[in-house]
């Protein structure tokens, strides 16, 4: 293990950034990483030793409606942070996703899986990795999948669109035929900041242990906030979704699991969304 003085954080007032608890983040408004003037500025100024880069555009749909947007952001951003990092000699942290993978594996996806994204988010993450592996050796790509947390002013993803729903007791269907790992960003947040010191480099995942499905998930937070909800399974057909839907999102952390998504996600629910 080696100390670390600084750290700078992209993105840092998302879900995953605000569970950061130390180092320096900087707010979309605050760092635009598609302006390479911008984060050479910034960074020269700030001199982190480590940058944990997870300003991105992550929204699937947005990502396939808005194909430039998504390689602005996702692609010659991350491009300016690790060539910008690389000069002043910071480390770069890079947050990715399981969505690099097509889905059609049978069992969970390792970290030397070979990446076939199908979808603008995937290729657009996955051109991300390959700029921050290609520019310095010593570099980090972290995946990981199906994030929740944020609480209510922050969680624009499942458990935050299915909350209000279940806090109502309303009916509603869940997809049962698609599997991922659920992952406390708070967990994650706690993982990157130990390997902003350490040595590690390469590509790793790093999840929650354990997979499941919507449906999986819908059912731990009824029964975690006693919800009278009547939740069906679906098929992810039924929601009439694009064929760049991804069939299986699940990934093997090897050394690297969290705690059951489970444990994690009750958790969650009691103490963010009280």
């Amino acid at each position: 293990m080696k100390k670390i003085s600084k750290i700078l954080i992209t993105g840092g007032e998302g879900m995953l950034g605000s569970y950061i608890s130390s180092g320096s983040r900087f707010s979309r408004e605050e760092l635009d990483v598609t302006d390479i003037n911008q984060v050479e500025k910034i960074l020269r100024t700030d001199k982190p030793d480590v940058v944990i880069h997870l300003a991105a555009i992550t929204d699937m749909k947005k990502c396939e409606d808005n194909p430039d947007l998504a390689r602005s952001i996702n692609e010659i951003g991350t491009y300016n942070i690790a060539k910008i990092a690389k000069e002043i000699g910071a480390k770069v942290i890079y947050v990715s996703t399981n969505a690099v993978f097509d889905g059609e594996k049978v069992g969970s996806y390792i970290s030397v899986d070979l990446p076939h994204p199908v979808n603008v988010y995937g290729h657009s993450k996955y051109m991300g990795e390959l700029a921050v592996l290609g520019m310095d050796s010593k570099n980090l790509v972290i995946r990981t999948s199906w994030i929740f947390g944020g609480g209510k002013n922050k969680d624009k993803k499942f458990v935050g669109k299915i909350m209000p729903k279940l806090i109502a007791n309303e009916t509603f269907s869940a997809v049962d035929d698609v599997k991922g790992t659920p992952t406390y960003a708070k967990d994650l947040a706690v993982m990157l900041q130990k390997l902003a010191t350490s040595d590690t480099s390469g590509v790793i995942h790093i999840t929650n242990s354990g997979s499941a499905s919507r449906y999986d998930m819908a059912m731990v937070i009824k029964e975690t906030i006693k919800s009278k909800s009547q939740i069906n399974s679906a098929l992810l057909s039924s929601f009439g979704l694009t064929g760049n839907t991804l069939k299986n999102e699940v990934l093997d952390s090897g050394l690297y699991v969290l705690r059951p998504w489970q444990e994690a996600l009750k958790e969650y629910i009691r103490i963010e969304w009280k």
